[in-house]
């Protein structure tokens, strides 16, 4: 008699089909606001990375300067832009810059680097990966896997560049820029990579 009286009293506790709904609406509700928040951060954190990418090209560059007095693949009088979509201008930059062949390893004096110096070396993440998750050692790519990257030198020597992107992202400068070079990356809609400048 006494158990039976222990068991009257002791009830099962546990939630309600009610309570249990509204924890996992609240669940939903909260996934839904983090979800685009962690893709905008993760966006941001790669442009980030990517300008730093651009701007060490570009520091490789001003040393080239340093160390030869003048600058690399400058062809004219004018501003001269380097469009490393192209897989022949970018192993040539890449030639350049390190001193290298990025596809044996062997010292190449190229592009003006007669002492086969490095002045950057390029890491796998700089690199494009196909759609067979290959690593091209020839093409050089952001952290989008975008390779619409454009570098502008001051052909003329007179300590400004005036970039022109082609559309609207990244915007040109409202005035030209007071470096002896800059770099941007116009978008790739196809792969949704956003377009985005030193400049920005």
């Amino acid at each position: 008699m006494r158990e039976s009286k222990i068991m009257k009293n002791s009830k099962i506790k546990g939630f309600t089909l009610i309570e249990l709904l509204m924890v996992i609406a609240i669940i939903g509700i909260l996934a839904g606001i983090l979800i685009p928040t962690v893709g905008a951060v993760r966006k941001q954190a790669n442009i980030a990375a990517s300008k730093t990418q651009l701007s060490n090209y570009v520091t490789a560059i001003t040393m080239f300067k340093g160390e030869y007095g003048y600058l690399p693949f400058v062809t004219g009088a004018g501003d001269t832009t380097i469009n490393l979509s192209t897989p022949a201008e970018s192993e040539r930059f890449i030639r350049t810059l390190s001193g290298r062949n990025p596809s044996t390893g062997a010292s190449v004096a190229e592009g003006g680097n007669r002492r086969q110096i490095a002045f950057h070396s390029f890491a796998e993440s700089e690199f494009f990966i196909s759609v067979a998750d290959a690593v091209s050692d020839t093409q050089l790519a952001d952290r989008f896997n975008n390779t619409n990257i454009f570098i502008m030198l001051d052909g003329n020597g007179d300590g400004r560049v005036n970039p022109s992107p082609s559309g609207t992202t990244p915007r040109a400068p409202s005035n030209p820029l007071r470096t002896v070079a800059t770099a941007w990356v116009e978008p790739d809609e196809s792969i949704g990579a956003p377009g985005y400048a030193l400049w920005d």
